[in-house]
């Protein structure tokens, strides 16, 4: 917050006296023609916060929701609708978000099912989504007509990309190390 006012006041203060200054000096009558011709254009000041990165967090999951119900509501199918949900991975106590598409998650549970009942052999997330390849092509180009469709669905997704990348840059100056390569 301190930081905050300080680039709001002291450049305020420094056009300030700036302005005095130069109000307190007497016009040419050079000046005075040359002002009287022409308006003063106005002056615009600019000032550009650094959010934290909790804040960009915040913003990225903002973000992702508002893609997400924006696309549930205008997709072809409630197959392919993005469900988000939060676990507790084990040993945590740290809720985690994770969104998939409908048609993954019934998989799951028809696996599960089958598992219980003997029929079927262990499978893994990857099996799954092996076993789904052609649902994600389709989820694939729903999403790419509807963003050729509706350019603010296509803006919504270059806001997040452009939010993703803010957020892993003040990562990696912060920290050093980018998201995925073990770091923090």
């Amino acid at each position: 917050m301190g930081r905050l006012l300080y680039t709001l006041f002291i450049p305020c203060i420094v056009i300030g006296l700036a302005t005095s200054a130069a109000s307190a000096q007497e016009p040419d009558s050079t000046d005075t023609a040359n002002t009287a011709s022409t308006p003063r254009p106005i002056e615009e000041i600019t000032v550009v916060g650094q959010r934290s990165l909790a804040r960009l967090r915040y913003r990225i999951n903002e973000k992702e929701t508002e893609i997400y119900n924006f696309f549930n509501a205008n997709n072809s199918s409630r197959r392919m609708d993005i469900i988000c949900t939060k676990r507790r991975p084990t040993g945590t106590h740290l809720l985690k978000k994770e969104c998939e598409p409908r048609f993954l998650k019934q998989l799951r549970v028809e696996k599960a099912r089958d598992g219980r009942m003997g029929i079927g052999v262990g499978y893994s997330q990857l099996d799954l989504v092996g076993w789904s390849a052609q649902d994600f092509e389709n989820l694939q180009n729903e999403f790419l007509a509807l963003m050729a469709k509706n350019s603010e669905f296509a803006r919504y997704l270059a806001e997040l990309v452009d939010l993703t990348e803010n957020y892993e840059t003040h990562r990696e100056a912060m920290f050093g190390v980018r998201q995925g390569s073990g770091g923090l």
